[in-house]
């Protein structure tokens, strides 16, 4: 069809919406091999190498990017979390239980924040599992305007629309994702302005802070468990959260994504490798990246059964959702990125 990628990102998931919502016997054949948060994992491993290499041409650059991004997303869920809570307890009467993961959901990391935060709590299982088929949906919409707000009012500050991906789209399959569309959108506008930034620091500032924000996952439901077992619902037999809670909750596959970061710099920096041929090897490898991506959103589009979900009873979580989202969400993470990432560039390519 000679289309980019990311082009190629958007055809996948509307294949799968198509078939979440008209040919539901196929979807629940397919049940058993959608998995998008494994294939996304996946795909932000082999992103480390991708975004090792990159990094090492510009290494003051890149360790600026990450000392911004630390920050970005302390102050972002900070304000996030609370402000999200607040309305879902008082604006639409929600109980604690639905509450904390729905605020989890929309503030920290889509699916597995939720997921992390019911466990956390004790809550019911049919919980964070309602709230993760709503971030789903979210991000579907996300996807599908974002990038194209970033091209349009961003260009000129392309890490700042990088991380406002990050900080606004829910989930990581669907950030990550959004920050590749929306990097090869602006590197387009920029080409037809004369402007040849070098690609990778777009959607590696993008990826970085999706990465801190899965770190900080962990910690947060350790801090919540916390909260809840020595506060709030007090266990009867005295059990406290414990620190190893921390390790637990811990996104192991970003253990994998240091190592293959480690490995790529390592290779770029510290070898006698051609830096030529240690590009060409990642960039090998970074062909089975964009696969995983590609499934990552078609396995999206097949959760996104809108009928089902409806009569699952999702309506009034998708208000909060709605409200909080389109908001002041998507809106004081871009105030965020544009502190910490505006006037910054990418080096130019060559």
């Amino acid at each position: 069809m000679k289309l980019t990628n990311e082009a190629g990102f958007i055809v996948a998931l509307l294949v799968g919406l198509v078939i979440a919502n008209f040919f539901p016997r196929l979807a629940e054949w397919l049940k058993e091999a959608i998995r998008p948060e494994l294939y996304i994992k996946i795909a932000i491993v082999i992103l480390g190498a991708f975004l090792a290499v990159t990094a090492a041409g510009k290494l003051n650059l890149a360790t600026s990017l990450l000392i911004r991004g630390v920050a970005a997303i302390v102050e972002a869920y900070l304000i996030y979390w609370a402000v999200v809570y607040f309305v879902a307890r008082k604006w639409f009467g929600f109980s604690r239980e639905y509450a904390a993961p729905l605020a989890s959901g929309i503030s920290i990391c889509g699916v597995a924040a939720s997921i992390a935060t019911g466990g956390a709590i004790r809550a019911r299982p049919a919980v964070p599992i309602l709230v993760s088929s709503l971030v789903v949906i979210f991000a579907v919409v996300e996807i599908l305007i974002l990038p194209f707000l970033a091209q349009t009012f961003l260009s000129n500050e392309p890490l700042v629309a990088g991380a406002w991906m990050g900080l606004a789209i829910k989930t990581d399959g669907a950030a990550v994702a959004g920050g590749g569309i929306t990097e090869s959108l602006i590197l387009a506008k920029a080409a037809s302005e004369g402007i040849k930034y070098q690609p990778g620091w777009i959607l590696g500032t993008t990826a970085t802070v999706k990465v801190f924000i899965d770190i900080f996952i962990g910690i947060w439901a350790f801090i919540l468990g916390w909260i809840w077992t020595n506060h709030i619902n007090r266990d009867p037999n005295g059990e406290k959260a414990k620190a190893i809670e921390i390790w637990q909750r811990f996104p192991k596959f970003i253990l994998g994504f240091i190592v293959t970061f480690a490995a790529g710099l390592y290779l770029a920096l510290g070898t006698s490798f051609e830096p030529a041929r240690v590009t060409a090897a990642i960039g090998e490898a970074n062909v089975f990246r964009v696969i995983f991506f590609i499934l990552t959103f078609f396995s999206i589009g097949v959760l996104s059964n809108f009928r089902k979900l409806w009569q699952d009873g999702i309506g009034k979580l998708a208000a909060v959702y709605l409200v909080s989202l389109f908001g002041f969400v998507i809106w004081v993470g871009l105030a965020i990125s544009w502190i910490f990432f505006s006037g910054v560039k990418p080096p130019l390519a060559g």
